[in-house]
């Protein structure tokens, strides 16, 4: 079995994909680890395809799975997470934003036990940077003390698109999960509490990197509809392991 996977989702992301996919590869070859590299292609209607397969021709342990409709980001990297054949599986976004090098603090605390390591934008740390957008920091502040209150309480970032699971943690959650959208985050670190998991928040340097496919108004209310429906799901006990 592979040491490591990476699961990289992608939609619309030839500008940005090539120089986070040259960075990854680059640091984990270069640590010799026994790697893949899952880029989940999300529907792309650009050249999204063609990078990877021009990386693939000259990389090793690249895979691309495809499909033509759009379904959304959760749905992307479920997609890749429960296709994935590492021992570990580090889930990170098209943009770089957390540099490859931080993967070794996520390892640290795998290492010291924990079931999954997310990292963290807002974890207080003055060893680590964070370049944000003042108006998306608010936003995602905002959206944070929600889903504190309903679900995850002392969770920093739920949402930074930095997150490191044991295999074990990341098929049966994602497993689990049903959320397509960007909430998907929230939805599978609540699953991860609700089992027992054990999760480890942690700081990370990050910084913004222009292109997001994020609309700050459009799918922040789709995010909060989706918290609310992830709420009204676990009261109902729709993510119950089986038999319990």
């Amino acid at each position: 079995m592979l040491a490591l996977s990476v699961v990289i989702p992608a939609y619309n992301e030839e500008t940005r994909l090539p120089v986070t996919l040259s960075s990854v590869h680059g640091y984990l070859s270069a640590a010799q680890m026994e790697f893949e590299l899952i880029i989940v292609n999300d529907g792309s209607t650009d050249n999204t395809v063609g990078v990877v397969e021009e990386f693939a021709k000259h990389h090793a342990g690249i895979r691309l799975l495809s499909y033509e409709a759009n379904k959304g980001k959760g749905y992307a990297v479920k997609t890749g997470v429960l296709a994935a054949h590492g021992q570990l599986v580090l889930v990170d976004d098209a943009d770089g934003n957390a540099p490859i090098e931080e993967f070794s603090r996520l390892r640290d605390a795998i290492d010291s036990g924990a079931d999954v390591a997310i990292g963290s934008r807002n974890k207080p740390n003055s060893d680590t940077v964070i370049k944000a957008l003042a108006y998306r920091t608010l936003m995602g502040n905002t959206f944070n003390r929600i889903v504190q209150a309903l679900l995850l309480p002392g969770i920093y970032d739920s949402q930074c698109g930095f997150k490191l699971f044991k295999r074990q943690c990341a098929q049966d959650t994602f497993a689990a999960a049903m959320v397509s959208g960007y909430a998907f985050d929230v939805e599978i670190l609540f699953i991860a509490k609700l089992r027992g998991y054990t999760i480890s928040e942690v700081s990370v340097n990050w910084h913004n990197v222009p292109g997001s496919k994020v609309n700050v108004v459009v799918d922040s209310m789709k995010m909060l509809i989706e918290v609310i429906n992830i709420y009204l799901r676990a009261a109902s006990g729709k993510y119950r392991p089986a038999g319990s």
